[in-house]
């Protein structure tokens, strides 16, 4: 498959004009121009959110129907993550778990390949118990895709990921971020190679090299150019964008120059 571009749902989710969720967005997305998205289920970790609700099923309905309207393809989904799960109550953990459990099920009933999760802020061998246990609790069969973190203090590396995921294959693999891997100080075409086929999902986003900025490509200081030849060389997935703060100081007015641009410097990053 050649390299495609996608995008999470939260790229114009946010504005000075207020939140918007994933049903309501799904049509301005196929509307400019997108044929693939990431659906962002970090929505649950807003207490409001209906998927912490019992209308949850009427939304997921919602989302299943917006996709077979826009002929639309959903390649990957992200789960809720705790903020710091190791410190959490037993409680609060079973809680955590049982939403992205929940995410899971309905990445699996939307046909989502796979679904992207934090690691724990803990060792290799501890992320291995916590997401074999996690594994073994989920009710309908999805991949998940583990995401590099953006201090050393955290599982951020490739060898580390790789590990991890090794120990739970064939049910996981790597998500890159970039974003994290440009704040840890990852040579990132290493960390593609070093992830081989282990590595099936994307979050794409640019920054300055110290803060998590989730810009759009080009507006940071990620060397895209040796970054997307290290793509082409090995990953057959998607670029899938998750630039939610792009435009989070702009109004909604400006949704459809958002989008136009971000397919834009799309095609700029395969042009590369």
């Amino acid at each position: 498959m050649q390299l495609r571009i996608s995008s999470n749902t939260n790229l114009i989710a946010f504005s000075r004009d207020g939140k918007r969720t994933m049903d309501v967005l799904i049509p301005l997305y196929a509307e400019y121009g997108y044929k693939n998205l990431d659906l962002n289920f970090c929505e649950m970790m807003n207490p409001e959110s209906i998927l912490n609700t019992e209308h949850s099923g009427e939304y997921i309905t919602r989302l299943r129907k917006a996709k077979e309207h826009y002929s639309l393809e959903y390649i990957q989904a992200h789960a809720p993550y705790p903020r710091d799960y190791m410190q959490l109550s037993d409680k609060e953990k079973k809680s955590s778990d049982e939403a992205i459990l929940r995410s899971m099920d309905w990445a699996a009933e939307l046909g989502i390949p796979h679904i992207v999760v934090h690691p724990i802020r803990a060792g290799v061998e501890e992320n291995i118990r916590y997401f074999s246990s996690l594994l073994g609790k989920q009710r309908k069969s999805v991949r998940i895709a583990i995401e590099n973190m953006e201090t050393r203090e955290e599982i951020w590396s490739a060898a580390d990921l790789k590990a991890i995921a090794s120990a739970l294959s064939p049910m996981a693999g790597i998500c890159l971020d970039t974003g994290h891997a440009h704040i840890a100080g990852a040579d990132i075409p290493s960390f593609i190679a070093e992830s081989g086929e282990l590595l099936i999902g994307t979050h794409i986003a640019d920054n300055n090299g110290k803060e998590d900025q989730h810009l759009l490509p080009g507006f940071g200081t990620i060397d895209w150019k040796n970054t997307m030849k290290a793509l082409k060389s090995g990953y057959r997935g998607y670029i899938n964008y998750e630039c939610m703060y792009f435009s989070r100081y702009l109004p909604q007015d400006f949704s459809e120059d958002v989008i136009r641009l971000s397919l834009k410097i799309g095609d700029w990053l395969l042009s590369l």
